[in-house]
C-alpha cells in the first residue's frame, strides 16, 4: 500500500476519534471499527518490511549464485589445469591460468558483495526514513488524541 493510503487511514482514525460521541469527558469509539482500522494501518507497514526482507533474500541468492559461479570457474580451471598437466611442457602455464581464473572469480565475488551491500544499505536507509516518517505521524495523531481527551475532560 502506498504512503498516501497510509495517511488516509490515519486521517480516518483521527476522524473516528474526533467525531465520536462524548460521555463523561471521554470519547466513545466503536471498538470493532477502531481495531479494524488499526489492522489496516498495520497492513500498510509490512510491505516495506517484506520488501527489505526480499531484498536481503535476493542479495543472499545473488551471493550464492556468484559463489557457485566462482566454484564452477575454479572447477573448470582445475579441470583445465589437470588437462594441461598431462602435457609436461604446459605444467607451468596451467598453474598460472588456474591462479588467474581463481583471482578473477574471487574479485568478481568481492565486487558482487560490495554492490549488493551498497544496494541493500540504500534500500534499508530509505525504509528507515519512511518508518521514521510513519512514526512521526503516529506520534502526531496520538498527541492530538491526548489533547482532545484533555479538552473533553475540561468540558
Amino acid at each position: 500500500m502506498t504512503r498516501i493510503h497510509f495517511l488516509l487511514l490515519l486521517d480516518r482514525l483521527e476522524e473516528i476519534i474526533t467525531k465520536s460521541p462524548r460521555f463523561a469527558g471521554r470519547s466513545l469509539v466503536l471498538k470493532d471499527e477502531f481495531l479494524e482500522l488499526l489492522d489496516k494501518i498495520r497492513l500498510t507497514l509490512p510491505p516495506e518490511l517484506k520488501k527489505a526482507d526480499k531484498i536481503i533474500g535476493e542479495r543472499e541468492e545473488y551471493i550464492k549464485k556468484a559463489r557457485e559461479e566462482a566454484e564452477r570457474i575454479i572447477r573448470e580451471a582445475t579441470r583445465r589445469a589437470e588437462q594441461l598437466l598431462s602435457e609436461h611442457y604446459l605444467i607451468r602455464e596451467a598453474e598460472e591460468e588456474a591462479e588467474r581464473i581463481t583471482a578473477k572469480a574471487n574479485e568478481y565475488a568481492r565486487e558482487v558483495q560490495a554492490e549488493l551491500n551498497q544496494y541493500v544499505n540504500g534500500v534499508l536507509s530509505k525504509l528507515e526514513t519512511n518508518l521514521i516518517q510513519v512514526l512521526q505521524i503516529i506520534r502526531h495523531v496520538r498527541r492530538e488524541f491526548s489533547t482532545e481527551e484533555e479538552h473533553g475532560e475540561e468540558e
